[in-house]
């Protein structure tokens, strides 16, 4: 098989495995399908690798012990292996050996097929006619090479656009599959919901982008990037916002961090001041034991999130922005425990 043809189905192998649209995973994953051709002096990593190259030539045949899953077993070890004193390589580790895999997997649809079980000397091999397997070079390669180069479109700008569980979502139009999204990259990057449907108050129409803050009952609490108001997205009776259609979109890196905080007669900004931080959105969760609290001044915006219920012994918190909870239970002496929510924007 050519070497672009390795190149391709790995790459893509790595771009659909890991979701992902980044140049360097790709590109790593790729160059990982070149490497069980190390048992040959002439291919690219043979040039590359020729002291390598060069003791699998004269003792293994080829696409023997190279092309087998003992040879994936043993770059997954290392490369996972290296991984566990750098946890920033887990991606490329994960790229690597599913470009290695793949790499020598492909080979099985060749004539001469790959020691898939080595050190078992059994060719795998398919399809069962040897006509019908690929020769390489041969015309039916490169068919196989167009049909490559438009899956690997395919799945780059399905990957750049949030990846196929994103696309699924917006397929779908439901909260589950915006749960999904938010499961699966809300920890890492800003989610924004699209939300079609109409407000609870007054019934108007709602047609806009909000960001998810975090999961409520069934839908989420969102925020409103212009006015910087928080609302609740969901079918359910104390909704803001009722939703007809809403699906997510993976926005900004963003690391999304929870830290708990306990207060014991202690005062409330005091406790709380560390988690102001620039380029940070906070929001604060909890329950606090208070002593003769005067409710009359709290916010209230009928049509927003009620972030903060009070009474003039206890305060309950949910979602409640942290500029807001220093102006207005700042110096307040209260008992309890808190969760802070910071999503923290790296651009």
């Amino acid at each position: 098989m050519l070497g672009i043809s390795h190149l391709l189905i790995s790459g893509t192998a790595a771009s659909l495995l890991l979701q992902t649209a980044d140049p360097v995973l790709i590109a790593v994953g790729a160059i990982a399908g070149l490497l069980p051709d190390v048992d040959v002096s002439t291919s690219p990593a043979g040039k590359v690798f020729p002291w390598i190259s060069g003791y699998f030539q004269e003792t293994m045949p080829h696409r023997s012990m190279t092309h087998s899953i003992v040879a994936s077993a043993v770059v997954a070890i290392a490369s996972y292996g290296t991984a566990v004193f750098i946890p920033q390589f887990i991606p490329i580790a994960s790229a690597l050996t599913i470009g290695y895999t793949f790499g020598w997997f492909a080979d099985c649809f060749t004539r001469g097929g790959v020691e898939m079980f080595w050190p078992s000397s059994v060719r795998c091999v398919c399809p069962g006619n040897r006509n019908l397997r690929l020769k390489t070079g041969s015309n039916a390669e490169y068919f196989v090479l167009c049909i490559l180069v438009a899956i690997a479109l395919s799945a780059f700008s399905i990957n750049s656009k949030g990846g196929i569980l994103t696309q699924f979502n917006r397929l779908i139009a439901s909260t589950s599959g915006v749960q999904g999204v938010y499961n699966s990259s809300g920890s890492t990057h800003k989610i924004v919901a699209n939300i079609k449907g109409v407000r609870a108050g007054d019934r108007s129409k709602v047609d806009g982008q909000f960001q998810i803050i975090q999961p409520n009952g069934t839908g989420f609490i969102v925020l409103e990037p212009n006015t910087n108001k928080l609302y609740k997205a969901a079918t359910d009776p104390d909704s803001q916002i009722v939703i007809e259609q809403i699906t997510a979109d993976v926005s900004t890196p963003a690391i999304t961090t929870i830290e708990s905080v306990f207060v014991e007669d202690q005062v409330v900004g005091e406790a709380i001041s560390k988690f102001n931080r620039t380029n940070t959105n906070v929001f604060v969760t909890g329950d606090l034991s208070v002593e003769d609290f005067d409710t009359s001044v709290l916010p209230r915006d009928p049509y927003q999130f009620k972030f903060i219920d009070a009474s003039p012994s206890s305060i309950k918190l949910e979602a409640a922005p942290l500029k807001v909870v220093m102006k207005f239970l700042g110096d307040e002496f209260a008992s309890g425990s808190l969760q802070v929510r910071s999503i923290v924007s790296s651009q």
